[in-house]
């Protein structure tokens, strides 16, 4: 039975184009690591190719490989890790790479000016993840000062903007590194600061510095509400996000249910009355999680369907009693819009206890993306 993602390329474009207006001066890189955050890769890029982007950011330099062999000849930026043997790797796929540890340094400060990949240093701000400590500054400064050519970038990540609505750790975070790039820039070093993704790209403008790296909110979709809200109570307004995915399966067939029968596995759910259910080709492989099981509901034809029992590996049950005549082929929307109804990623991730990111990245890659 079939099942696909349909990715909406002009909502992409849209969202891209409001971010650029947002980043005033700064330099707009949308995120496309981890298969575009669920929405493919190559279907996102595609989609941006005709917007001539500037920069991309992955994670992995295979990443940044699958966007060279696509064609992509504008900046590619790894955010993730690399090692120090494939510094080679990055350098030949003409990369901006973060510099964040001190064994991957010290193989890059070794390397020839010609072999080397342009760097970005990165301080711990207050992540406790990637980077240098605020207090390492003097030493990096004095092994560096010969490779100012090549380090072109320094960089840091705020840690708790999304999941709050008032600022004060992230703003500490920004003193913290606003005071380590005028070291930098003291000594002469001509470097671009960047430290804002998405959140803080929509509700902290003194972050806008010359980059603003938009990873989840360039799908279309808000890192939180408590970042909706931080938005709305600053501007007065509510900025135009369009989300680009809508995932669809077909209604594999229908069967009736006698009062007192159980549904799925482990007897989770018993039917209280007679039934009619749908069953669909869906399940956790493909991506729809399992704790969602006797708490989601798909759409079909406009209409909310509980799903009932346990979500299996490639499968899960609907009620579809309040729905007439469902013929086998039907379309089932588990993301998007059906009719008047619609339901989103967050959503789902509510009832799966966890967040729209989990969801959208988890989709099988293996699942058709249908660039409309």
């Amino acid at each position: 039975m079939r099942c696909e993602i349909q990715i909406d390329a002009a909502a992409l474009r849209h969202n891209y184009q409001t971010f650029q207006k947002l980043a005033g001066q700064a330099t707009l890189i949308p995120v496309v690591k981890s298969n575009a955050y669920g929405h493919g890769l190559r279907e996102v890029y595609e989609a941006l190719k005709e917007i001539n982007p500037g920069w991309l950011a992955v994670n992995y330099l295979s990443e940044a490989e699958s966007l060279r062999s696509l064609g992509f000849e504008g900046r590619i930026l790894v955010v993730g890790p690399i090692r120090s043997s494939d510094l080679g790797w990055a350098f030949k796929l003409n990369c901006d790479i973060f510099l964040a540890e001190r064994n991957l340094l010290s193989a890059w400060v070794l390397l020839p000016p010609a072999q080397q990949a342009r760097g970005h240093i990165k301080f711990d701000t207050g992540m406790s993840r990637q980077g240098f400590m605020p207090d390492e500054v003097p030493g990096l400064l004095a092994l560096l000062a010969p490779h100012k050519a090549r380090l072109v970038g320094i960089c840091s990540h705020f840690s708790n903007v999304e999941d709050v609505l008032e600022q004060s750790y992230a703003l500490q975070q920004l003193e913290t590194f606003m005071s380590v790039v005028k070291q930098f820039k003291d000594l002469g070093f001509t470097l671009l600061p960047h430290i804002a993704a998405s959140s803080s790209a929509l509700i902290m403008q003194d972050s806008r510095l010359a980059m603003i790296r938009v990873g989840i909110s360039m799908y279309g979709l808000w890192p939180s509400r408590a970042t909706q809200l931080s938005y709305l109570q600053s501007m007065g307004h509510m900025l135009e996000l369009k989300p680009l995915l809508s995932w669809t399966c077909e209604l594999a067939l229908t069967k009736s249910i006698q009062a007192g029968q159980f549904i799925g596995y482990g007897c989770t759910f018993k039917a209280l009355r007679d039934m009619r259910i749908g069953l669909l080709p869906i399940g956790y492989f493909e991506g729809y999680p399992r704790l969602a099981s006797n708490r989601g509901h798909v759409l079909i034809d406009g209409q909310r369907c509980p799903i009932v029992g346990r979500i299996c590996m490639n499968m899960m049950m609907v009620d579809i009693s309040h729905l007439q005549d469902l013929e086998v082929g039907t379309t089932v929307t588990l993301i998007g819009k059906s009719g008047t109804e619609s339901i989103d990623a967050s959503q789902i991730g509510e009832w799966a206890e966890t967040i729209h990111y989990e969801i959208i990245t988890k989709l099988n890659s293996d699942i058709p993306r249908v660039l409309r």
